[in-house]
């Protein structure tokens, strides 16, 4: 089964994907955004006020392209140095060794590793151990302005927290009532077509 990603939030794009095929949607940053996501609340309150026009794409984080809310740890992330990005990593990484208790050979074995299978640069991969720490500052500790916000694009239209139960029956009804336009529409196109041959 064929599951479409990105951008989806409710039930216009649920009948839309089916349309194409999908069996069903996935909606990370909708379901981010409700009452029994365990993030906290600090942070969901920062995805909500946040605009459209405050989601980038930036690769400061760990060296690849992500899609995240402009905040000022990104900011300050975006106007860092290369050797403060080193710096950065570096710190980061002995934090998550400490964090998973790992060993800073054992960190930086992996780190090599990483870099011969993938294809990285020898940045990218120490760069890699920023991304873990920063999102979880704000994902799992409550401070989004010292972490990092990964986002779909869709968070700058999002303005409530529903309970998941109340977000699913409102994307099932507003798919039936798209389906229902189409059905209307299409059944009175056939009678004037009817009309239009007789």
């Amino acid at each position: 089964p064929v599951i479409a990603a990105g951008g989806f939030k409710d039930g216009r794009g649920l009948v839309a994907a089916l349309s194409y095929g999908a069996e069903g949607i996935a909606m990370g940053t909708r379901f981010l955004l409700t009452r029994e996501c365990p993030v906290p609340d600090a942070t969901k309150q920062e995805y909500l006020k946040s605009a459209t026009e405050q989601i980038i794409v930036s690769r400061k984080l760990d060296g690849m392209p992500q899609r995240m809310i402009l905040n000022q740890c990104l900011q300050q992330l975006e106007t860092r140095s290369a050797l403060g990005m080193l710096w950065l990593a570096v710190r980061n990484g002995l934090a998550f060794t400490r964090l998973t208790g790992g060993s800073l050979l054992g960190m930086l074995g992996s780190a090599w590793k990483m870099k011969q299978s993938n294809g990285m640069t020898l940045g990218q991969t120490l760069m890699a151990a920023n991304a873990p720490m920063m999102i979880q500052e704000a994902m799992v500790k409550g401070h989004p302005q010292q972490g990092i916000l990964p986002s779909g694009q869709i968070a700058g239209t999002i303005g409530d927290l529903p309970a998941v139960e109340e977000l699913i029956q409102q994307i099932v009804a507003e798919a039936e009532a798209v389906l229902d336009r189409f059905a209307a529409a299409s059944t009175a196109a056939n009678s004037a077509e009817l009309v239009a041959h007789n």
